[in-house]
């Protein structure tokens, strides 16, 4: 635990002048080499925090979808690797970036949602206030290693959510 809290604190740290030079419409988080503990503690911090609102699973029945706050995990990271247009080498930090970005500055305009899912669900609300650029850097790290859209058939997903 001590050695997580001294990673954490360097990241933080090494981050700051980063993070410090960035406008809320650009983030420049250089992209950190992190290790399985980095990726484990990303995935605590999505559980505490993300899965209030995004299921990591489809629902399987209609009163499970009916009572979703928010879209499947799944869904949402197959329309951000979708949706976030980069070169190959530049895709992870570039979906990294997007994440932490609307993450904390939520809006439609950003969005890579289906229409119908905003209209149901609305705009995210920003969670500036429960979760740090630097937590969503582990977050963002771990959704994009464990959410890869080309493992993903969302047209059967989306029907399977739909049938149920």
């Amino acid at each position: 635990m001590k050695q997580k809290i001294i990673w954490i604190a360097i990241i933080t740290i090494g981050a700051l002048p980063f993070l410090n030079s960035c406008s809320t419409e650009e983030i420049n988080i250089k992209e950190i080499e992190l290790t399985a503990e980095d990726l484990q503690h990303g995935e605590e911090l999505f559980t505490e925090v993300c899965t209030k609102c995004h299921r990591t699973s489809p629902p399987q029945s209609k009163k499970e979808r009916k009572s979703m706050l928010a879209p499947p995990i799944m869904g949402v990271m197959f329309h951000v690797n979708d949706g976030v247009k980069a070169n190959p080498e530049n895709k992870k930090q570039a979906v990294i970036d997007f994440i932490i970005d609307y993450a904390h500055n939520p809006s439609a305009e950003k969005s890579f949602c289906e229409k119908g899912a905003i209209k149901r669900f609305g705009v995210m609300p920003s969670q500036k206030e429960n979760i740090t650029k630097e937590e969503l850097t582990l977050v963002a790290n771990y959704l994009y290693e464990k959410y890869p859209s080309k493992n993903i058939n969302h047209q059967k997903l989306q029907k399977q959510m739909h049938s149920n």
